[in-house]
C-alpha cells in the first residue's frame, strides 16, 4: 500500500485495503464527503480518501488489537504510534478545516484508547465492563491481608521500612496481574473481577507508600 499526503490511499492492483484504511465487520456508514459506504474502523474513505470522524469503537478495535487482557506492550505501543503518525493533524492542513479536525479527533480517540489499555488495572476494568461483568469484593481473608499491610505502612517509622513494604506490595501487584491474565484467558470473569478488586486496593497502597516515603525522607537543605 502507498499513501499520499494530498490524496486517498492507493493500493496495488487487485490488492486488499489493510492497516490504516482497513475495515472490520460491522455497520457501514456514508462518507461525509462523497457519500460512499465506509466501515466503522476506517479512518479514510476508501473511495475519496477523506479523513473520517472517529466512530464509537471499543479501544481494542480502534487500535487493531485482539480483545484480551494479556496484550503485548510492544504491540500496543507500535499500533498507537503508527495510527497516531497517520492521524497527525498537520498532515492534513492543506485538505481543509474539517479533515484536519477529523484527524485531530481520531488522534485524541487513539490516545484515550492507548492510555486505558497500557495500564493493567484500567485495562482489566475496561475489559470487564465490555464483558458486562459485575463488580466483586474482596474475600474476608483478602480484606484482612490488605488492611494489615495498610496498618504496617501507616506505622512505618523510617524510609527503609517503607521501602521493604513497598517491595512486598509491588510483588503482590505483579502476582495479581499474572493471575488476572490467567483468569481472563480461561473466561473466568467472576474470578477476574475479584482479583481486580484486590489489585486496585494494592495499587492504592503502592501510591500511599510513595507518599509516606516522601514524608519520611530527609529534606534537602
Amino acid at each position: 500500500m502507498t499513501t499520499s499526503d494530498s490524496g486517498p490511499p492507493r493500493f496495488a492492483k487487485g490488492g486488499t485495503p489493510k492497516g490504516i484504511a482497513g475495515t472490520i465487520d460491522g455497520d457501514l456508514e456514508p462518507c461525509w464527503l462523497c457519500g460512499r459506504s465506509v466501515a466503522a474502523r476506517a479512518m479514510f474513505c476508501h473511495s475519496c480518501g477523506a479523513v473520517q470522524a472517529p466512530r464509537p469503537l471499543d479501544h481494542f478495535t480502534r487500535l487493531g488489537l485482539e480483545r484480551r487482557f494479556d496484550i503485548e506492550p510492544e504491540a500496543l505501543a507500535r499500533q498507537h504510534a503508527g495510527f497516531s503518525r497517520a492521524m497527525d493533524p498537520e498532515r492534513f492542513a492543506a485538505r481543509g478545516a474539517r479533515q484536519q479536525a477529523n484527524a485531530r479527533a481520531q488522534a485524541d480517540a487513539l490516545a484515550d484508547a492507548h492510555e486505558t489499555l497500557r495500564d493493567p488495572v484500567r485495562r482489566a476494568r475496561y475489559l470487564l465492563e465490555l464483558l458486562d461483568a459485575p463488580a466483586a469484593a474482596l474475600t474476608a481473608e483478602e480484606d484482612e491481608e490488605v488492611t494489615a499491610l495498610a496498618d504496617r505502612l501507616d506505622g512505618a517509622p523510617d524510609v527503609a521500612t517503607v521501602d521493604r513494604l513497598a517491595q512486598d506490595i509491588g510483588q503482590r501487584v505483579e502476582s495479581c496481574i499474572k493471575y488476572l491474565a490467567i483468569a481472563f484467558r480461561n473466561g473466568q470473569t467472576d474470578n477476574a473481577a475479584r482479583i481486580l478488586a484486590r489489585l486496585e486496593r494494592l495499587e492504592a497502597l503502592a501510591a500511599e507508600s510513595r507518599t509516606r516515603r516522601s514524608g519520611l525522607a530527609p529534606k534537602s537543605p
